[in-house]
């Protein structure tokens, strides 16, 4: 039996974490869903298999009530946040995360102190890199300053060069699935500045009349990557609803932008392998030198349905090409949860795989090495 308790991780999809942003609901944190309120967040599968995770943190026993499991949670973090965060990511194994600052996908972003807080929590229990957000950079920050197109592209530069001058940038982030969706189409710079000119507005709206600005900026964005010799994710598969059409967010509908000479000089990324079209995912980047995958994401809101997932992505897609991510936000157990679930299953997986003979035991210690932290060093150069 193969076993990657104690192999260290790197987390290539995390997003900060604060005790301010953490849900008043317990259990809506393992929900991929932005609504409030719903009475089914405690009934998800994947809720539940957290709450196992904590019993075996704390000792517990198996049948203890849900509700003093998440009061012991809640009791711990908040007699001494900082040391919560380390207690957890010294048992998940976490050494570094890859962070992207765009969250949370609506409201505001994180103030000054909220931001400070996170380093803080941060420092001690892993270390931090930054990736920078498009569309987040676009809407958040500079949208409100009134700027014409060509003052908002040059302001955009100026943001990713001081922020690649402040702090440990290795790569730049789009969520063009969540605005306009993944079938970017080439555009013009007059037809950009058209595009924003009449029907940009600085946040997400259902009609997606932006789309010729939104993928003027993808394409921006990895001009940018290519000068500052930067990585790239994309975001693909499902999000938060209602923000997340599924029509729109196949990683087949890359195909225009992965082709283009220009994302061919950088290691491009297919965030969340796709879920739920993994095989998808797993097909680009088995098919393109230049593409690689993550399983972020699914971790935390899909159950037992993420090892199907990972099965379709290990069996298709090569194992150097494979990255672990969690994907977790606001609340810090995410991360935690997601690294300690993840070896676990990882260790069935390739174990029944060895049984199978399909892999050597080496070969399978190995396989687990490079998805925890090996890949993510090489391709992001940390």
């Amino acid at each position: 039996m193969l076993d990657f308790t104690n192999v260290p991780v790197i987390d290539t999809h995390a997003h900060p974490f604060t005790a301010s942003r953490e849900k008043e609901d317990y259990a809506h944190s393992y929900a991929m869903c932005i609504y409030k309120g719903l009475d089914n967040y405690k009934y998800q599968t994947s809720y539940h298999m957290a709450l196992r995770e904590l019993r075996r943190l704390f000792g517990l026993p198996g049948d203890t009530p849900a509700g003093e499991v998440v009061k012991m949670r809640h009791d711990k973090a908040k007699a001494g946040y900082n040391e919560f965060v380390k207690f957890l990511y010294e048992d998940a194994g976490i050494q570094a995360i890859l962070c992207d600052f765009g969250y949370p996908i609506i409201g505001d972003g994180l103030s000054e102190e909220e931001f400070h807080a996170f380093y803080e929590a941060a420092e001690g229990a892993c270390q931090v890199f930054d990736m920078i957000r498009i569309e987040t950079t676009c809407d958040r920050y500079l949208y409100r300053e009134n700027l014409g197109f060509d003052d908002m592209i040059r302001a955009f530069d100026r943001y990713v060069e001081e922020h690649i001058r402040k702090r440990k940038t290795v790569c730049m982030k789009s969520v063009v699935g969540y605005y306009t969706g993944l079938k970017w189409e080439p555009v013009t710079h007059d037809q950009a500045e058209k595009n924003y000119n009449e029907h940009y507005l600085g946040y997400f709206h259902p009609k997606r009349r932006d789309k010729q600005f939104r993928d003027y900026m993808v394409y921006h964005g990895l001009e940018l990557c290519v000068k500052h010799g930067l990585n790239f994710q994309m975001h693909t598969g499902a999000g938060d609803p209602p923000k997340c059409d599924m029509r729109l967010i196949n990683p087949n509908d890359l195909y225009e932008l992965i082709n283009t000479d220009l994302a061919k000089q950088v290691n491009f990324v297919v965030v969340h392998g796709g879920f739920p079209y993994s095989y998808e995912a797993a097909f680009l980047a088995a098919s393109y030198p230049h593409v690689y995958t993550d399983i972020s994401s699914t971790q935390n809101y899909a159950g037992r349905a993420q090892e199907e997932q990972f099965r379709h992505i290990l069996d298709v897609c090569p194992h150097n090409k494979i990255m672990f991510g969690a994907d977790g936000g606001g609340l810090v157990d995410a991360s935690w949860y997601a690294a300690c679930y993840f070896k676990r299953y990882l260790a069935d997986i390739l174990t029944e795989y060895v049984d199978k003979n399909y892999f050597t035991e080496n070969y399978a210690r190995e396989i687990g090495e490079m998805i925890l932290y090996g890949n993510a060093k090489r391709i992001y150069g940390i």
